[in-house]
């Protein structure tokens, strides 16, 4: 208890006796100029330049990347138009950046709906240094109940996406030469919640999930 109430003097002190040095300070304008719209869905280095970017969406359907300058604005929109390659009325309901394909490139993954009871679709946009191919989309033959996860099922240090494709049936799709290959993940049936609370661990210590 005495260790617990010197923490919270500790907290007081900080943030109230020294206010004014540890005052907080509005910055969007000085990272995002007049762009500063739209909600937050990933982060990344999408351009290999060490430094981190900012995955947006907008209207629901628009994909921007913010990336990161040494001038202010300190992010520079650059819009994708994944909307022209996505059905009418999607809505995009995550977005997952990583190497999918193994090529040391950063891809993007973005998870769509019709409707918000609808099965999730998962489109994989390759990327090619600072621009994503367009016209060269996937889109992966399976739905999903429910979001995928996005994690590296076999070891190989590549995403794999893991996750329920009907009630009884969980699958991993593993994407090496861009080519889709699904397997079973669980050794026996089991019907997920949704929405899952899914995560990975390497539970045995064998340095695998």
């Amino acid at each position: 208890m005495r260790i617990f109430r010197l923490n919270i003097l500790a907290f007081f002190l900080l943030f109230v006796v020294q206010y004014n040095t540890f005052a907080l300070q509005d910055v969007t304008a000085d990272l995002f100029g007049a762009e500063n719209y739209g909600t937050v869905a990933a982060f990344g280095d999408f351009n290999s330049d060490k430094q981190t970017d900012i995955f947006i969406i907008r209207k629901q359907s628009e994909l921007v990347i913010f990336l990161a300058d040494s001038k202010t604005p300190y992010f520079k929109p650059k819009v994708q138009k994944i909307k022209d390659v996505l059905p009418s009325d999607t809505i995009v309901t995550s977005v997952v950046p990583g190497d999918y394909d193994g090529d040391s490139q950063m891809d993007v993954l973005v998870t769509t709906q019709i409707k918000p009871e609808a099965p999730t679709s998962v489109f994989i946009f390759w990327g090619n240094n600072q621009t994503l191919d367009i016209g060269g989309w996937l889109k992966l033959n399976k739905n999903f109940t429910d979001q995928p996860l996005v994690m590296d099922f076999n070891g190989d240090m590549i995403p794999d996406i893991f996750g329920m494709t009907n009630k009884l049936s969980t699958e991993v799709c593993y994407l090496t030469n861009r080519i889709p290959v699904w397997q079973n993940a669980l050794s026996s049936p089991l019907s997920m919640r949704i929405p899952h609370s899914n995560a990975f661990i390497d539970l045995n210590k064998d340095f695998t999930a």
